[in-house]
């Protein structure tokens, strides 16, 4: 009689465990803590990983500066503060803990979408900015959502749903560490397959050589030259993607041109992700949803067990009976 319910808590143990606790919150937390150094601005952020040759021309100074400095001050601390919600031992006996956690991250979260809004709208690499801008868009649009669902579910009691939601926001969340991982693999397959450009004005060349302390490639780029030798910084010109130490620009390209394909697939994929893993919870999600009911027939609300948004009470789904 034991063994049925033995098998789903060690089924539902591994899978939290090994997917949640290692793959996605290892990851995020590993990513997070390792990019704290990002605050230190005007030299680890600058000189970096964090930023491939060419976006401090926008970072440097004015309101992108300020909107990149505000989104790592909030969204790094998120990261590392989400993981603590799925340790089970302080969702289950430091209560208190995990709902001023929860409220902190949702904030954190809200403050760093609103300051990603600021930078997103930069155009370094010319066309190919647009869908990367897009899919940027689309993940505060996601995050944003998944935050507010949640932390309506939990006012309502609504657990199953509670969890659900949190869950979807981590997996959104982890999208930008996937992406930075297939931008490194991508960026030298684009420079083997070459004929790959983006579009750059003179002023950012100029901009990167001149903090680089070299001098302009005017062999390269002659068309940025006026006839009398001065810069002409409003002119765009087409800088070939491809992994070369000693062409700066050309390595910012390779990284910059595939970034906006990659962060639509790594979207994807994570969306399909956390779908698939609460479709093999189901268990999980019953048990939560028995745990509503309870709460919100004690708490007098109405539709007790469907009291939040469920699909039984807002869609077409049958309606759902409590198991006792």
């Amino acid at each position: 009689m034991l063994i049925g319910p033995y098998c789903y808590h060690v089924k539902y143990v591994l899978l939290t465990d090994l997917v949640v606790g290692v793959i996605f919150a290892g990851g995020m937390l590993g990513f997070s803590l390792s990019r704290l150094t990002d605050l230190d601005f005007d030299n680890t952020f600058k000189n970096g990983f964090a930023l491939v040759p060419g976006y401090w021309y926008f970072f440097h100074s004015g309101r992108y500066r300020v909107g990149m400095i505000m989104h790592l001050a909030t969204i790094l601390p998120a990261g590392i503060l989400l993981v603590l919600q799925f340790i089970p031992v302080i969702r289950h006996k430091l209560l208190i803990l995990h709902r001023i956690n929860g409220y902190t991250i949702i904030l954190l979260v809200l403050m760093s979408n609103g300051a990603a809004c600021v930078v997103l709208p930069h155009k370094q690499g010319g066309g190919s900015r647009t869908s990367t801008q897009t899919a940027e868009a689309f993940l505060v649009i996601i995050t944003t959502l998944g935050v507010a669902m949640a932390w309506w579910n939990i006012r309502r009691k609504q657990i199953d749903q509670h969890r659900a939601w949190m869950l979807r926001t981590m997996f959104y969340l982890g999208t930008i560490v996937t992406s930075r991982i297939i931008n490194f693999i991508s960026a030298p397959i684009i420079s083997r397959m070459g004929n790959y450009y983006g579009v750059w004005s003179c002023d950012e060349l100029d901009f990167l050589y001149r903090n680089l302390g070299e001098p302009f490639p005017e062999a390269e780029y002659p068309e940025c030259l006026f006839p009398n030798g001065t810069l002409n910084a409003g002119f765009r010109v087409a800088v070939e993607a491809a992994e070369l130490l000693t062409k700066p620009e050309q390595l910012g390209s390779s990284h910059i041109q595939p970034f906006g394909a990659n962060l639509w697939i790594c979207v994807a994929v994570h969306i399909i992700g956390v779908e698939i893993y609460l479709g093999m919870t189901p268990r999980e999600s019953e048990r939560l949803r028995q745990v509503s009911y309870e709460k919100q027939l004690e708490a007098g609300f109405k539709n007790p067990g469907s009291a939040g948004l469920t699909s039984d009470r807002w869609g077409d789904a049958e309606k759902w009976t409590p198991s006792k």
